[in-house]
């Protein structure tokens, strides 16, 4: 098999003593393009804007466990697929004990956090809640484009590519909502009143969640074809593509 050369017969070939440094590479751009979105610059300091933005992704929630589900029955490789299965059983509120509550199911806390931050007197003072149901007609169309993307991955087959772009939810989900704690804040003693563990959750599982991913995908590129590093990359680009997107319709939805 021939390789790819420049004019100066430079091959593009990459050694094996360098694939982790350029995965490492990636996987920083992976997350620094949905933690530096305009979007958060946006909602910091404005509480009708951050109440928007929950209300807006809302259903990217409430849909996440169908999407893992798919994502599980899709892969093949049983490694991949014992990552993805813990995953699976944190969204599904599955105790150390194997034992499940409907209350400690991800998207449902998600629903308990939004009913309690609609009860406060500052969501009620912006006048969202005169428009909670075009609001969340909104929310399930971005919701939509963005799982129709991560569909689309799996439909291909490739095992790597699918779980790469899995990397690329997990990978935020910590920084992010530890920064919307903090926008939370600025609402005063009515912070008291949320329910937020699901932002509380989010803090601390998702650490762990996107080490193992990143660690797996280390050692199958270690371990796979010459073909891996290809797939990994793709995955990652694709999913960050729809990363980005899912952000900017909230963000489009918000500055209207």
């Amino acid at each position: 098999m021939s390789t790819i050369m420049t004019k100066s017969n430079i091959s593009f070939s990459t050694p094996s003593s360098n694939l982790e440094s350029e995965l490492d590479q990636l996987l920083k751009l992976r997350t620094s393009l949905v933690l530096d979105h305009p979007l958060n610059q946006t909602i910091g300091l404005d509480l009708k804007k951050l109440f928007l933005m929950f209300e807006l992704y809302a259903h990217f929630v409430y849909d996440f466990t169908e999407y893992v589900c798919k994502l599980f029955i899709a892969l093949q490789d049983e490694d991949l697929k014992a990552v993805i299965y813990g995953n699976l059983t944190d969204e599904m509120g599955l105790d150390s004990l194997g034992g499940a509550s409907w209350e400690m199911q991800h998207g449902e806390l998600y629903r308990q956090f939004i009913l309690s931050l609609r009860r406060t007197d500052q969501y009620k003072a912006t006048g969202l809640d005169g428009h909670i149901n075009s609001i969340e007609a909104i929310s399930k169309g971005i919701a939509n484009r963005f799982y129709l993307s991560h569909a689309a991955i799996i439909s291909e087959g490739n095992d790597l590519q699918s779980f790469a772009a899995f990397s690329t939810i997990e990978c935020w989900v910590c920084d992010l909502y530890s920064f919307w704690k903090r926008s939370l804040q600025n609402m005063g003693e009515s912070h008291k009143d949320l329910d937020i563990r699901t932002i509380d959750l989010h803090c601390i599982c998702d650490v762990e969640h996107s080490v193992a991913l990143d660690q797996l995908m280390c050692v199958k590129l270690k371990s796979a074809d010459a073909n891996a590093l290809h797939q990994i990359k793709k995955g990652i680009i694709r999913g960050m593509a729809a990363s980005e997107q899912l952000f900017a319709d909230i963000h489009k939805e918000i500055i209207a």
